[in-house]
């Protein structure tokens, strides 16, 4: 290597990771035999950068891709400089894999340097948030490079897969297990994440992307008369088609009924004819084969929509927890099952998945607020995921759960855990409400009403609320009973001012 007559540790960062990570670097042995200055990004003269000088850009991304606010003015610069044919550079990325523009900002930074003819003299880093097992690699590596051997570098690839709808990852199916003596049944499932290199944490979702149900494909194939249509529609969506796809099906077909339904006017109309049904029913009622040929509809059919679930186990396991209700029901002489639970319950041994953050639904900062979670049904999956991490994190903190469900003999999900939890001091409080259970419909409102003096307690103390469930249900139910319990005079609008409100309805 020429000679470095400057070296630069430049960092992007919004919440203080890259911050540190940057200092931790310049103070690295790595780095002894070099003077160098960690600065923010935006404090780099990029007109003054040229032969002779090092870069080693640490950031995270921000938002969509995009860079910290502490970078926006030197990637800028850098766009409208010439070319730096002299600068040499090194970049480590931090990124969570739970976002679809992983590393957005880091990767468009080392294409944006190459572009203006600068030399990487590493391979770039892209970092999910385990990234000291990356650091603790590259660090001393980049040592050995600034020492003037360049070939230690070139053989050493630190980079987290980032999966998505498009790249998702093939997990096995390792248990499935009833929760509830009733029906519609729900389910605890795990799926074994190891190779995947996927970080998650409570609170945050994993997208499931399905496979069609074999007897409605068949039935598909049987209405068409070829047998090629199992094949060419397996990974299509056929459960929920969008008005695109109906529209040009009325239009193809002809069908006056199919329009008329499709009018701004007949929204409910409409809602109420797709429930429940799937595309062989609006074929049947609307269409013929010939109006409607397979190869079209094989071109109009999107791939198979994923299917979000909020995870139930906390992000230090190798495998990942569901917590999912069963959809199966008869219509028109026909069974349907839901197309993620009629694939995740039915003989699949695997499942393709990918996870996305979910920021709003993780634990607060502040370590000592304490908790007050309400969910319903299977709405208790996220929250039995942040009572895991908070043990996990050795923090004593308050929990209240507030569980609801219909009754307590055949519906009480997860009740041996819980009470177990309860008995060990790791669940503070919990309260139940079984609405089927009394001679009154006794909801989770009801609970926390009941309560009052408990919760407004907690509230008064910073706690956060956290609500999961269904939304018809829980939509304003929880509001207009926490609403007296908060002193100032805006109740639950003051609370979510204050960013102590999470909310996963659906």
């Amino acid at each position: 290597m020429a000679p470095i007559e400057r070296l630069w540790v430049g960092f992007g960062s919004e919440s203080g990771t890259a911050r540190a990570l940057a200092h931790r670097l310049g103070a690295h042995p790595a780095l002894k035999a070099h003077p160098h200055q960690v600065l923010p990004l935006n404090e780099i003269d990029v007109g003054q950068l040229g032969d002779g000088d090092v870069l080693l850009a640490v950031s995270s991304s921000f938002g969509h891709g995009e860079p910290p606010a502490n970078g926006e003015q030197f990637v800028e610069a850098l766009r409208q400089a010439p070319a730096l044919p002299g600068l040499r550079y090194a970049v480590f990325g931090l990124g969570d894999t739970g976002y679809p523009q992983f590393c957005g900002f880091t990767k468009a930074l080392d294409a944006l340097l190459q572009a203006r003819q600068a030399q990487p003299i590493m391979n770039r880093v892209d970092a999910d948030a385990s990234f000291e097992d990356f650091f603790e690699r590259w660090a001393p590596t980049l040592g050995e490079v600034l020492a003037g051997r360049p070939d230690a570098g070139r053989d050493l690839h630190l980079q987290v897969t980032a999966y998505s709808e498009d790249n998702a990852f093939e997990a096995p199916i390792v248990a499935r297990r009833r929760l509830n003596t009733s029906d519609p049944a729900a389910w605890h499932l795990s799926l074994d994440l190891r190779g995947s290199g996927i970080v998650h944490r409570a609170g945050d979702t994993l997208h499931v992307i399905p496979e069609n149900d074999p007897a409605l494909l068949a039935e598909l194939a049987r209405w068409y008369g070829q047998n090629e249509a199992v094949e060419q529609l397996r990974h299509k969506e056929l459960r929920q088609p969008g008005k695109s796809v109906l529209r040009e099906l009325a239009r193809m077909s002809g069908s006056e009924a199919l329009k008329s339904l499709l009018k701004v006017s007949q929204r409910t109309a409409l809602e109420a004819y797709l429930h429940g049904t799937d595309l062989l029913d609006i074929l049947q009622d609307h269409a013929t084969p010939d109006s409607v040929p397979l190869a079209r509809l094989v071109e109009l059919l999107s791939p198979c929509l994923p299917r979000a679930y909020s995870i139930a186990s906390h992000g230090q396991a190798e495998t990942v927890d569901l917590c999912i209700r069963e959809v199966r029901y008869q219509q028109r002489g026909r069974e349907r099952r839901g197309a993620a639970t009629g694939w995740l319950l039915g003989n699949a041994g695997h499942a393709r998945v990918y996870c996305r953050s979910n920021p709003g639904f993780h634990l607060p900062e502040d370590l000592d607020s304490p908790l007050v979670m309400v969910g319903t049904g299977t709405g208790i999956a996220p929250l039995m995921a942040l009572m895991q991490e908070v043990h996990a994190t050795g923090m004593p903190r308050e929990v209240c759960l507030v569980f609801g469900e219909k009754q307590r003999e055949h519906d009480f999900l997860y009740r041996e855990v819980l009470e177990q939890w309860q008995a060990a001091g790791r669940l503070s409080t919990l309260m139940t409400a079984f609405s089927r259970d009394g001679a009154e419909k006794f909801y989770v409102q009801h609970a926390l009403a009941a309560n009052v003096g408990h919760i407004s307690d907690l509230l008064s103390r910073g706690a956060h609320l956290y609500v999961c469930g269904n939304k018809r249900h829980l939509d304003g139910a929880v509001q207009e009973a926490i609403d007296p319990m908060v002193p100032q005079a805006a109740g639950w609008a003051a609370l979510q001012a204050q960013g102590r409100v999470h909310c996963e309805l659906y």
